[in-house]
């Protein structure tokens, strides 16, 4: 019947069901309205074969929805936790449910090579549960989990056909096998809202130069994620001038609370983490996260001018600010230098800075699409790597 289509799918692997579903139906926080394109959608014929027909749907790389999983709070390390947490939700199931590992399914999902599936079932009639045993444990790639699952008596085969398809999606996308293989939206109608605002990461720096390069080094680097990021849009009066101005607004709304993900980012400074270590006895909210901005080797032996004169120097930890990430070659003759100002007494290190960074931000901010060939991006690349890693860690 074809108002009986696969509803979110990679290949012809289905990963959620219209029909029996109960949970959430709604992806448009995995797609944005550039993936609307004709995708396939499978029907059963008069006489039992499965057919598919052209129809506008959305489409977009595994590894695109991957990384939209991950800010999601999907990220693989997360799912067994993930599951344990859905299984708790069925009281009458939880004893038999305590015997199944969750890592352990997690595992066999991702095993799973989506390639190897070519076989597609759509009856237009099924009980609850039905859909999970007739068309996903009869699949030949499947037989690891049914063997698994048919050794604990008492779960109901509904329990497994609800979970959160963002678990099964995301353990699929684990494995490299699948990397290549779109995910497939079988909807035609627009988009929804989109990401809610406790879904939004707000990135709060020490001063207002950091938010703008690290906003326009998504917006380059990262499109696909840039929605999940917002920033404290004040160019005049910014109210963070100092890591202990920031150090002080994480304490004060640690007092008041707050359910919106906040990422505090300090220099990678002595003045940085020194302030950081002052906070590290600070109770906070699970939605904050602290830390300073990554060492790199490219600053391990960086030329220095102190009172003592030039020097080749480690300045990670001592004198990295976000000026340092920049393309320190683009459109500028003069050599880089980091110049140590005063001892910080708390860090028990000198502070510095990079000598002119004024001009090596104003180089980034004027850049247009077509100067992005001729920048080296690879300390930013760096830098926006290692944020996001520590926000879905």
């Amino acid at each position: 019947m074809e108002d009986e289509y696969l509803a979110l799918g990679v290949g012809k692997l289905e990963i959620e069901w219209l029909r029996n579903a109960i949970g959430r139906q709604d992806h448009s926080v995995l797609f944005s309205a550039n993936d609307k394109i004709d995708i396939p959608y499978y029907f059963d014929d008069k006489d039992g074969t499965i057919i598919s027909k052209p129809a506008p749907g959305y489409s977009k790389s595994m590894e695109a929805v991957r990384e939209r999983l991950d800010l999601l709070g999907y990220s693989f390390a997360k799912l067994p936790t993930k599951l344990e947490d859905y299984f708790l939700t069925f009281p009458y199931e939880t004893k038999a449910l305590k015997q199944l590992s969750a890592k352990k399914i997690i595992d066999m999902l991702a095993a799973i090579d989506v390639d190897q599936i070519d076989w597609v079932e759509h009856e237009g009639d099924a009980d609850l549960g039905e859909l999970f045993t007739r068309r996903i444990l009869t699949l030949p790639q499947f037989d690891p989990l049914k063997q698994y699952l048919d050794k604990f008596k008492g779960v109901e085969p509904y329990v497994f056909e609800q979970i959160d398809p963002y678990i099964l999606l995301a353990a699929i996308a684990h494995n490299p096998k699948n990397a290549h293989l779109p995910v497939q939206w079988r909807r035609v109608e627009p988009l929804g809202d989109g990401l809610e605002i406790n879904q939004k990461f707000l990135i709060v720096t020490e001063g207002s130069t950091d938010g703008l390069v690290i906003k326009k080094a998504i917006e380059i680097l990262k499109p696909n994620v840039a929605d999940f990021f917002d920033f404290i849009d004040m160019k005049d009066n910014y109210p963070f001038g100092s890591a202990g101005e920031l150090s002080k607004f994480f304490k004060g709304l640690c007092k008041v609370g707050t359910s919106r993900p906040i990422i505090f980012l300090f220099d990678n400074d002595s003045e940085g983490h020194g302030n950081l270590q002052k906070l590290q006895g600070v109770a906070h909210p699970v939605n904050f996260k602290k830390f300073a901005m990554p060492d790199m080797p490219e600053f391990s032996s960086f030329e220095t001018l102190g009172p003592t004169g030039t020097a080749i120097q480690d300045v990670n930890k001592r004198a990295v600010a976000i000026e340092m990430y920049l393309d320190h070659a683009y459109k500028i003759q003069d050599k880089p230098f980091v110049r140590w100002s005063s001892f910080n007494s708390m860090a028990k290190e000198y502070q510095g800075a990079l000598e002119n960074k004024e001009k090596y931000f104003d180089k980034f901010m004027d850049l247009r699409a077509g100067d992005h060939a001729n920048y080296n991006f690879t300390r930013l690349k760096k830098l926006l790597d290692f944020l996001i890693s520590k926000i879905v860690d």
